[in-house]
C-alpha cells in the first residue's frame, strides 16, 4: 500500500528497500517490475561473450521472477561519439632505437574489438534466448537502439534536457527539474585535442609513466617527421547531398573553420563515421537476436500483450517487416513505435574507407508505411497503436532543433504526395480501436479522410494526438486556374491576450474550411460549432442535429496546432502570414529572435541542415477567432499550462521560445452518454468531400521540383553545380 503513494521514481523504491529486511523482501516485486538490459555497457571488457556475461550476473537471476516489462537497450551516446573509443588503426612499438607506429593489417576480423565481441555474441542468438527464457512471464517487451544516423545535437545543448541514454519505459527527452551543468554529457569543448588525449591513453595502457607521456608523444612526432599541428589534425568532410539529387557528385557546403567542438554533426571525423558504422552493425545484431527469439518462442510468452519499439533508427525498420514475427505472438494487443528518422547514411567501401552522405529524413516514411500497412495493420488482435517521430518538434531540445524538423505522419503510400487524399494513397488501419500519434503533421484533407474512414467503416473509438499539426489547406491547380480556399482570408483582429466574452453573439463563426476547428467539428462526438452558429442565427428555430455515423467517442489533444512547410507549391500558408503576437509578448519575441540569430551564427556551420522539402516548422501563432471558438465549444485551451509542467516551459524558454505553447491547444472531448438522440429524419449530414484532392499529382509536382529544390539548397549555401535543363536533369525529382 505504501508503494501506491510513492512518486513514480525508481530511486524512491531503491531507498525504501534499505529500511529493513522486510521492506527489502516485499519491495522486490515493485522494484524489479521493469528491467532494462543495456548490452553495450556495465560489463567486463575482457568477457568473450557479452550475453553469457549478463546471464551470470546475480541481478538477472534475482530479478527474473518479478519482471513484467523487459527492455533491451543499445545506444550510442553523443558523448561516446565525441570521443570515440575505437580500435586504433596502428600499433605502437618500442625499440631501443626509437618508438614507431605501424599500420594494422585490415581483414584480420572484428572479433578482437569491443563492439566486435558484442556483435558476435548477439549474432549467436543463444545468449538472448537464455535471457528471455528467464523472464517468460513478461507483459511488455521493449527495444531501444539508436544513435549516430539521426539528428545530432552536437554543441547545441539544453542543460534541462541533456543528451544521454533515453528511458525505455517512459517519455523520451525527459526534462530535469534541477539543472546540473557538471554533467559529462553537457561537455562540448575540450582542453586538449582528441588525438593527443587518445595517444595519452594508449601510452598509459602500454605502461608509460604519466610524467613521460608528453615527451614520448614528442618523440613519436619527431620520428615521423611531422609537426604537432599535423599530428592532431583530423579531416572533417561535409556530408554531401543525397545521391538522388546530383548522383555521385559530392555537393556540399563550404567547410567551417577549426573549432574546439569535438562533435560537429555536419562535419564528422573519419573515426566518428567508422564508430557509427560499427555501432549500427551491433545494433542490428541485437534487434535480430530479440526478434528471432520472439519468432521461435512467441507462443510461450502467454502474458505478452505489448511490443514497445521505444527507439529505433529508420535504417532498421526492415527488420520488423516479417509476417512470422507478428503472427508468432497471438496474445499481442498493443504496439508502440518510436522511430528516429535517418539524416545520414554510411557506406563502407573497405575497412579503411567509409563515406557519409545525407539522406532526406522523410524517406523513412515508406518504410514505416510498409510496416504498418502490410504487417501490424493486418493483425486482427492488435487494437492499440502508438507512433511518434523522435526528431525535432516542440519537445526536442536545442535552439536549432526545437519547433523544427517535423515530419509528416507515415500514412501516405506515395509519401511526397502530401495532399493526395485518394483512399489508395492512405494508410487505413481496420482493426485499431485506439490510435495515438505524436510529433508529426498531416495535410488537413488527408487527416480528415483517414480518421473519418477508420471511425466510420472500421473500429476507431479513441484518438490521442500530442504535438500533432496540420498544414494550411491544399492548393489545387485546375485547368481554369488555382483553387485556393484562403484567397479571401483575413485573420481576426482581436487578440488572444485576454479572455474573450462567452455570451456576446457573433464572435463565433462557422470554421474555415479544413482548419482544425472545422475538422474537429466534423469528428467530435459532442456539440459542434455549426450547431452553435445555427442557434445564434436562428434562435427561434428547432435545434440543429448532426448526423455523423462515427464510432469515435474520445479525442485527446496535447499541444496541437499548425506547421508551415518549405515547399508551398501545393499547400497554402496564407493563414499564418499575418498573425501577430499580442503587444505584451512582442518585446520578448524580438529579444529571443536576436539571441537565436547569435546562436545561428555561432553554431550554424557545425550543425546538420537538410533540404527535405517536407520538414515542417511549428507555427507559434493561432488565429484568435479559431482559438476562441474551440475554447467555448470544445473546451480546448491554448498554451502549455494545461498540457505540460513548469519544467517543460522553462526548458523551451532555454531554447529561445518566447512563449512556449502559445498558439497550440490542448484538451479532451468525450461523448456524452446522456445526450439527446434526435429522430433519424431530423439529422443533417456534416462531412467534407475530399474528392477534389484525391488525384495523383506526381507529374505536376516533378515539373517544378528541381527549381524548388535548388532554391532550398541555395538558401542553405550549398555550392551547386550549373543548372541543367529539365530534359537533361535525370535526378530532378530530388527525393
Amino acid at each position: 500500500m505504501i508503494v501506491e503513494y510513492l512518486p513514480p521514481k525508481r530511486d524512491t523504491l531503491k531507498t525504501l528497500r534499505l529500511v529493513n529486511r522486510e521492506f527489502y523482501r516485499n519491495l522486490q516485486y515493485a522494484y524489479f517490475q521493469h528491467l532494462v538490459i543495456d548490452v553495450g555497457s556495465n560489463y567486463d571488457d575482457s568477457a568473450d561473450d557479452m550475453t553469457d556475461y549478463i546471464m551470470k550476473t546475480n541481478i538477472l537471476n534475482h530479478a527474473a521472477p518479478f519482471v513484467s516489462r523487459l527492455g533491451f537497450s543499445f545506444e550510442l551516446s553523443e558523448l561516446e561519439l565525441a570521443t570515440p573509443q575505437i580500435d586504433a588503426e596502428d600499433v605502437i612499438e618500442f625499440r631501443d632505437w626509437g618508438i614507431y607506429r605501424w599500420p594494422v593489417r585490415y581483414g584480420s576480423g572484428r572479433a578482437g574489438s569491443r563492439l566486435g565481441r558484442i556483435t558476435n555474441s548477439l549474432e549467436r542468438v543463444r545468449g538472448i534466448t537464455n535471457i528471455m527464457h528467464q523472464v517468460s512471464q513478461i507483459h511488455e517487451l521493449a527495444i531501444s537502439v539508436g544513435g549516430g544516423l539521426g539528428y545530432l545535437q552536437g554543441p547545441d545543448l539544453n542543460p534541462r534536457q541533456p543528451p544521454g541514454p533515453q528511458p525505455v519505459f517512459g517519455e523520451p527527452n525527459p526534462v530535469r527539474e534541477v539543472v546540473d551543468t557538471s554533467l559529462p554529457s553537457l561537455q562540448t569543448k575540450y582542453s586538449k585535442p582528441y588525438q593527443v588525449e587518445l595517444m595519452e591513453k594508449r601510452l598509459a595502457a602500454l605502461g608509460v609513466a604519466p610524467g613521460d607521456i608528453s615527451n614520448t608523444i614528442n618523440i613519436i612526432i619527431a620520428s615521423e617527421g611531422t609537426t604537432m599541428e599535423r599530428f592532431i589534425h583530423e579531416e572533417r568532410p561535409r556530408a554531401a547531398l543525397p545521391v538522388s539529387r546530383y548522383g555521385e557528385s559530392r555537393v556540399t557546403r563550404s567547410p567551417s573553420q577549426h573549432s574546439k567542438y569535438r562533435l560537429q554533426p555536419d562535419q564528422l571525423t573519419f573515426t566518428q563515421i567508422r564508430l557509427i558504422y560499427q555501432h549500427v552493425t551491433a545494433q542490428q545484431a541485437l534487434v535480430q537476436s530479440v526478434l528471432v527469439n520472439v519468432m521461435d518462442h512467441g507462443k510461450s510468452y502467454e502474458s505478452l500483450t505489448k511490443i514497445n519499439i521505444a527507439r529505433l533508427s529508420s535504417f532498421h525498420i526492415h527488420l520488423l517487416c516479417l509476417d512470422e514475427l507478428w503472427a508468432s505472438v497471438p496474445t499481442l494487443r498493443e504496439v508502440s513505435l518510436g522511430i528516429v528518422p535517418d539524416w545520414r547514411s554510411i557506406i563502407m567501401h573497405n575497412e579503411a574507407m567509409y563515406e557519409s552522405r545525407q539522406v532526406y529524413p522523410a524517406d523513412a516514411l515508406p518504410e514505416v508505411f510498409k510496416l504498418l500497412n502490410d504487417y501490424i495493420g493486418r493483425q486482427e488482435g492488435i487494437k492499440r497503436l502508438h507512433f511518434e517521430w523522435l526528431c525535432g518538434g516542440e519537445l526536442a531540445p536545442g535552439w536549432l532543433q526545437r519547433n523544427k524538423h517535423v515530419l509528416p505522419a507515415p500514412f501516405l503510400k506515395k509519401h511526397r504526395l502530401v495532399i493526395c487524399s485518394g483512399i489508395e494513397n492512405l494508410l487505413i488501419l481496420p482493426h485499431i480501436t485506439h490510435l495515438s500519434l505524436k510529433n508529426c503533421w498531416f495535410a488537413p484533407n488527408v487527416f480528415y479522410r483517414i480518421i473519418h474512414t477508420m471511425a466510420q467503416k472500421h473500429e476507431l473509438v479513441s484518438l490521442e494526438l500530442e504535438t500533432v499539426s496540420l498544414t494550411g489547406p491544399p492548393i489545387f491547380r485546375e485547368e481554369k486556374g488555382v483553387r485556393d480556399y484562403d484567397a479571401d482570408y483575413q485573420p481576426w483582429p482581436l487578440s488572444l491576450s485576454g479572455p474573450l466574452p462567452t455570451d456576446q453573439p457573433g464572435l463565433i463563426k462557422n470554421p474555415l474550411a479544413l482548419s482544425w476547428s472545422h475538422i474537429i467539428d466534423m469528428l467530435t462526438p459532442g456539440p459542434t460549432i455549426r450547431q452553435r452558429v445555427f442557434k445564434e442565427l436562428l434562435p427561434m428555430e428547432p435545434q440543429l442535429h448532426i448526423k455523423k455515423e462515427l464510432k469515435l467517442r474520445k479525442l485527446v489533444f496535447t499541444s496541437c496546432g499548425y506547421v508551415s512547410l518549405p515547399d508551398t507549391r501545393f499547400v497554402s500558408d496564407r493563414r499564418f502570414q499575418n498573425l501577430k503576437y499580442p503587444t505584451e509578448l512582442r518585446e520578448s519575441v524580438r529579444t529571443m529572435s536576436k539571441k537565436y540569430a547569435r546562436k545561428q551564427r555561432l553554431l550554424g556551420d557545425y550543425m546538420q541542415v537538410n533540404t527535405d522539402r517536407h520538414l515542417g516548422r511549428v507555427c507559434e501563432l493561432l488565429d484568435p477567432r479559431e482559438e476562441h471558438s474551440m475554447r467555448i465549444v470544445f473546451g480546448l485551451r491554448a498554451g502549455w499550462f494545461h498540457a505540460y509542467g513548469v519544467h517543460h516551459i522553462r526548458s523551451a524558454l532555454q531554447d529561445g521560445i518566447a512563449s512556449p505553447g502559445y498558439g497550440r491547444f490542448s484538451g479532451t472531448i468525450e461523448d456524452d452518454p446522456f445526450k439527446i438522440v434526435a429522430p433519424e429524419e431530423e439529422l443533417q449530414t456534416y462531412r467534407f468531400d475530399t474528392t477534389l484532392f484525391d488525384r495523383d499529382y506526381e507529374i505536376e509536382d516533378k515539373k517544378t521540383l528541381n527549381g524548388e529544390m535548388r532554391k532550398l539548397e541555395s538558401d542553405l549555401l550549398y555550392e551547386l553545380p550549373p543548372e541543367e535543363s529539365d530534359d537533361e536533369n535525370n535526378n530532378g525529382n530530388g527525393n
